[in-house]
């Protein structure tokens, strides 16, 4: 029996970014980055900036803020700068997402491979059953899945192997928050609302000493997106590849499998064809024992009276009988585990001697009616006609059942009531469905 594997429950769901929004910022910072990134977020800055430029060239705002348009430029490094933070943030929580993923999937690699060893043991005891003793195929687990084992899932944060990568990697880290948005907004607002009342008086409008520090930040920031991006693309490689691997194996695994079956499968085969035979040829002789014994009384009386007995010649010992009468036989025992099914009964093997067995009046006439359609259906096929009288090959038993006579009818009900003995004297019983 195939033992439960303690990695066998996967999880309900994909990791996915969703999962990150974790608390009031993370739920801000995801729908920022959705909302910020998208084509509608680029059509309106279009038109912002673009009914900017000519209000302030030839209309209303040329007072406020004309060519070359220093307030529009700088608003302009304000919002470059705040999107480097989102795009930190959105890179931060890609980065968390996808490290989870590669946890889960690592994690039900794992899974797979142990159920796959698992099979693969229980297929070597099944190849020691068929085989007596010896397996079939040699069986060794694919290289990967001990490596598998030992190797842990790759995580964004081990790509970055140099100084400059860690260092790229912790800016990542502080400047990839919500918290870094919300301080690099308060003071750029708070900046503009101290020139505004006259409290700084250093940079005031249009505050160019603000839109020099927001374009220094930007670019400062810019490289470590750049970075971070590259540190997210290696982590990229390395779980494409684990994952390739992982499919490899297991591919490998499924076609070993796949082979012991069918080497399997033609040992199966061939002990279900010796076996069905074997048993096909012990119900035969049942058969025949059955119905000599119910025809000999009837033709001990045709002997005394000096006739033929009917079927004389399907009487004798099972060795001297004509391959056409134990043909025959072979040819019912084959059906009785159909004729049983239309009932809702089965054959199985003999497990169970206390339970007692018998059909019922209506099973009965049934079983026996479709014996005799078996019957009539096979010496038509073989040439029988009927007729009033037995000779050659004229049968008047070759009617249908309705026509048939009680004498005859009473035979065949008698023949099916016998079954369930005649299965028990070559091991097997007769069960309805559900008995157990």
């Amino acid at each position: 029996m195939i033992t439960a594997s303690r990695a066998t429950d996967l999880p309900q769901a994909p990791a996915t970014i969703a999962d990150e929004q974790i608390g009031l910022n993370g739920v801000i910072a995801v729908r920022l980055t959705r909302s910020v990134g998208s084509m509608p977020a680029l059509y309106a800055v279009l038109v912002i900036v673009g009914g900017w430029m000519v209000l302030a060239a030839w209309g209303p705002l040329h007072r406020l803020d004309p060519y070359p348009f220093r307030f529009l430029l700088f608003l302009d490094n304000v919002v470059q700068l705040v999107l480097c933070l989102v795009i930190l943030v959105g890179q931060r929580v890609l980065g968390v997402a996808a490290d989870h993923r590669a946890v889960q999937t690592y994690e039900n690699a794992e899974a797979i491979f142990e159920q796959v060893v698992d099979l693969q043991g229980h297929l070597d005891r099944h190849d020691r059953a068929l085989s007596r003793g010896v397996s079939l195929l040699e069986w060794s687990p694919h290289p990967w899945i001990e490596r598998h084992r030992v190797q842990p899932p790759p995580q964004a944060i081990d790509q970055a192997v140099t100084v400059n990568g860690r260092i790229a990697a912790r800016l990542t880290q502080r400047l990839g928050t919500m918290g870094a948005f919300y301080l690099a907004a308060g003071t750029q607002v708070a900046w503009i609302v101290l020139a505004a009342a006259h409290v700084q008086r250093f940079d005031p409008y249009p505050f160019a000493f603000m839109s020099f520090l927001s374009t220094l930040a930007q670019l400062i920031f810019m490289i470590v997106i750049m970075v971070g991006q590259d540190v997210l693309g290696r982590a990229a490689d390395r779980r494409s590849e684990q994952t390739f691997l992982d499919a490899k194996a297991i591919l490998h695994e499924c076609r070993r499998m796949k082979a012991r079956l069918t080497t399997q499968d033609r040992i199966l085969a061939s002990l279900t064809s010796y076996v069905a035979v074997q048993v096909t040829e012990h119900l035969a002789r049942a058969i025949h024992d059955d119905y000599s014994a119910i025809r000999e009384s009837g033709a001990a009386a045709a002997s005394a009276a000096g006739r033929v007995p009917a079927g004389a010649a399907s009487l004798g010992p099972w060795d001297e009988l004509p391959e056409e009468f134990r043909e025959s036989n072979r040819a019912q025992a084959r059906q009785i585990g159909e004729k049983l099914a239309v009932i809702g009964c089965l054959m199985v093997p003999a497990f169970d001697p206390t339970l007692d067995f018998a059909f019922d009046d209506s099973e009965l006439q049934l079983l026996a009616r479709l014996e005799h359609e078996r019957w009539m259906a096979e010496r038509t096929a073989q040439g029988f006609e009927p007729g009033p009288a037995r000779h050659g090959r004229v049968r008047p038993d070759l009617v249908p059942w309705e026509r048939l006579s009680d004498e005859a009818q009473a035979m065949n009900i008698q023949a099916v009531r016998r079954i369930p003995d005649m299965l028990t004297r070559v091991g097997f019983q007769v069960l309805r469905n559900g008995t157990a």
